[in-house]
């Protein structure tokens, strides 16, 4: 076999200690079907404090090829946010996927991705098998001709742990994701855009585990002393609440009046890919130490958190306020959820009334706001713990429509500055 050059990093982490190991291996296409090793059953399980790493190995990264009489069918999982651990045919038209996360516990978000191409059109069926995990992303699809669309409804397992799909396949590869692929050369490219703006600066705050960069976007024209700052992709799998983030940043960047009167009284600090190793890694949940980095807010044992913790407390050292800090996420509905205490902050009780004003915005939206305290290891917790900043996690729905959630954006980033306008 002719092997291609290409990089796969393989990561091990041991618990209780200091030092991280990291190997440099080199895959190949494999045009045979291969058994991949290292992958477990995962439990469904939610980690709520796995700020220690429990270890990752990174997946394999191949071409698998069936061959019948009649027809070529390949899968492949060899693209940035690919997730895909093993492919077994069951008869001519059909195809078990095994789906397995990065490592466990971990939060029951499935995600996957991987091309699918045949020789000549055909129609397939895939199984989506997720053992010990339930079926969440209802798969999407596009082609090098068309955008994203989801593919319809699937059918079940019992048990909902296997979801089967139809996919009409032929020479033009298929994607199939269980949301829009969104990598971060493509979060890179579209902070590049904004940079263009001369009132806009891009730099490097720090460097994830793999050495990728976290960047931070902030705006210029104000004293620097009133700062709105906006987390985004913690957590790989949650494209809606990045695609809502970019709605929300690019409404306050904007060259409207009110965006313009804006950013000559507060400064716009953006982190919009935390996690771009776990995200180019096809992670269910973690980053590439295999922990959650939205329970790392107490200890700031990974280096993506760290990095912005340290570019924050190095701004409110220099006697800058945190007035309003949003981290954009994902789950199953929209929810927000906030801390407890609104009163003993930089402006006490504004996060009430950016709610209310944003209900009363859009027609027959009801916000599902639940309230905690500020004790967690959270970004909301410690933004307000320990920079008495308004606070909150705004979590969008797997399946807000597209249009509706950059339209909660936009309206989202318009009330906060009519708010703090006043």
């Amino acid at each position: 076999m002719k092997s291609m050059r290409t990089k796969r990093w393989a990561l091990k982490i041991r618990i209780h200690k200091s030092r991280t190991v990291m190997r440099k291996a080199f895959p190949v296409y494999f045009f045979v079907l291969v058994l991949l090793s290292g992958c477990h059953p995962a439990r469904n399980m939610i980690s709520r404090t796995d700020t220690v790493p429990a270890g990752v190995d990174l997946q394999e990264r191949y071409i698998k090829v069936f061959s019948s009489q009649d027809r070529t069918v390949s899968f492949s999982n060899q693209f940035a946010a690919g997730r895909l651990n093993h492919v077994t045919q069951e008869n001519d038209s059909t195809f078990l996927l095994s789906i397995v996360p990065e490592n466990k516990p971990v939060n029951p978000s499935p995600w996957y991705a991987f091309k699918v191409s045949a020789s000549k059109p055909c129609r397939i069926y895939v199984k989506l098998f997720y053992d010990g995990f339930k079926h969440r992303y209802n798969p999407k699809i596009k082609s090098s001709t068309s955008q994203w669309r989801e593919i319809g409804a699937v059918q079940l397992s019992k048990s909902k742990d296997t979801a089967l799909a139809r996919l009409e396949a032929g020479p033009d590869t298929l994607t199939v994701a269980a949301q829009e692929i969104i990598t971060s050369k493509d979060s890179y490219k579209w902070m590049a855009s904004l940079a263009a703006k001369p009132f806009i600066k891009s730099q490097r705050a720090g460097k994830s585990l793999m050495g990728k960069p976290v960047t931070v976007l902030h705006t210029s024209g104000s004293n620097g002393k009133r700062l709105v700052v906006v987390l985004s992709r913690q957590h790989p799998p949650e494209v809606t609440g990045y695609m809502a983030m970019q709605e929300f940043v690019e409404t306050v960047t904007g060259d409207s009046d009110l965006a313009r009167r804006f950013r000559e009284q507060y400064e716009l600090i953006v982190f919009p890919m935390m996690n771009p190793d776990g995200v180019d890694e096809g992670h269910w949940r973690h980053s590439a130490a295999g922990v959650d980095l939205n329970r790392d807010w107490e200890f700031f044992r990974q280096p993506e958190v760290r990095a912005v913790k340290d570019f924050l407390s190095r701004r409110t050292r220099r006697n800058a306020k945190v007035i309003f800090a949003i981290d954009f996420h994902s789950t199953f509905y929209d929810v927000f959820y906030t801390n407890s205490d609104t009163l003993n902050t930089n402006l006490p009780g504004f996060t009430n009334k950016w709610l209310n004003a944003f209900e009363r915005a859009i027609p027959g939206f009801r916000p599902n706001v639940k309230p905690s305290g500020n004790g967690g290891n959270v970004s909301k917790s410690w933004m307000m713990r320990e920079l008495k900043a308004n606070a909150l996690t705004y979590e969008v729905g797997d399946d807000t429509p597209r249009d509706l959630l950059k339209e909660k954006g936009r309206v989202a980033a318009e009330k906060m500055m009519e708010l703090l306008l006043r």
